[in-house]
């Protein structure tokens, strides 16, 4: 499309099909940069809220992820604490609240 074939008001569909054609005309260090914002912005909209830490900071999917599978690798690795001495500190923490 040239400049003159621009209607004012465009579809989404056209939008997308002309943002298409103007790609193919970027230079590559442009390109690249417009290509790293919109993966980032995908990357954010997928990454979702779960929920809220204690102080109120949100917990992304994709962070607790990451956790959860660190955890699994050190529990798998032998680092931990024991059944028993789980039990010993939490009767420890629940001792401190009454």
């Amino acid at each position: 499309m040239n400049q003159a074939e621009i209607p004012l008001i465009m579809s989404q569909e056209t939008k997308r099909a002309h943002a298409h054609e103007l790609i193919d005309q970027m230079d590559n260090e442009f390109f690249d940069a417009i290509y790293q914002l919109m993966e980032t912005y995908v990357r954010k909209q997928s990454d979702q809220i779960m929920g809220y830490s204690p102080k109120g900071e949100p917990v992304y999917v994709s962070k607790f992820l990451e956790e959860a599978e660190e955890q699994i690798r050190r529990a798998k690795a032998g680092e931990g604490i024991s059944v028993e001495e789980l039990k010993k500190r939490s009767a420890q923490w629940l001792a401190r609240s009454k």
